[in-house]
């Protein structure tokens, strides 16, 4: 599929019918920057990546030291609490979209990315902090009474021993929740209304013609906005490989 888009980006939209897998008998480069012009891809994908990243920021800041909070039972219902995260799972973003939507207006938040940042960490929290939870649960707590014992305080033990050791759930979680964000569609459609503010996916739309397609234009739009997702994938894999082996290991 990757080789696919990438050689139908560079191709006349009757030569990609002509042979699907065949290489472009001229390269046309072009395509990119008449993408961009129709519907300012660069600047939708560095809006994508800015909610992403600033999200996920948000969404760790509150994740992590509930997920130890009710890893290690420090509460009198963390295991109520837990099931109630867990039970979030199982509703559809899509069945709660109406609601969402109608609270951020009743703040005014259209065209407000702190108030989007806020509603994405919320709906990927549930997530996050269920794979955070079992990761944190599976550490010997020595490890916490030797930091206590040492003179560190519970956010000291969170910040300084769990966050360095939770790195591989860390990377799992913020790649999850980036793939999430970043390829959000209903919420940013209806609620980012200025060209400016606009993501990549809302973006993308702008090549829906009643009457023509330029669908060499639409490849190309889609490797422009593939880009950012392969880098961060890449930055995080090797966190997301040592947990695996991790597992593996004490399995």
């Amino acid at each position: 599929p990757l080789y696919f888009t990438v050689i139908s980006s560079l191709k006349e939209d009757a030569e990609i019918w002509e042979g699907l897998i065949a290489l472009p008998r001229k390269f046309l480069f072009e395509n990119y920057i008449f993408a961009n012009n129709v519907a300012n891809i660069v600047k939708c994908t560095m809006n994508s990546i800015l909610l992403s990243i600033g999200s996920i920021i948000i969404m760790l800041i509150c994740v992590i030291p509930a997920s130890y909070v009710l890893a290690r039972k420090k509460l009198r219902f963390s295991a109520a609490i837990s099931t109630y995260f867990l039970a979030a799972l199982m509703i559809p973003i899509h069945g709660a979209l109406v609601s969402i939507i109608q609270m951020v207006n009743m703040v005014g938040g259209q065209n407000n990315y702190l108030i989007l940042m806020l509603v994405y960490s919320g709906i990927n929290f549930s997530m996050a902090c269920f794979i955070q939870t079992g990761y944190i649960r599976e550490l010997d707590k020595g490890i916490d009474e030797a930091a206590f014992i040492d003179g560190c305080s519970l956010l000291q033990i969170i910040t300084r021993v769990i966050v360095p050791i939770s790195k591989p759930a860390i990377a799992t979680v913020s790649i999850v929740s980036f793939l999430n964000i970043y390829n959000e569609l209903p919420i940013a459609n209806v609620l980012l209304t200025k060209k400016g503010y606009q993501t990549i996916s809302v973006a993308l739309l702008a090549f829906k013609g009643d009457y023509q397609v330029k669908v060499s234009w639409i490849f190309a739009a889609i490797v422009l906005a593939t880009i950012p997702l392969v880098l961060f994938y890449l930055f995080c894999q090797e966190y997301v490989e040592k947990g695996l082996m991790a597992g593996a290991m004490k399995g």
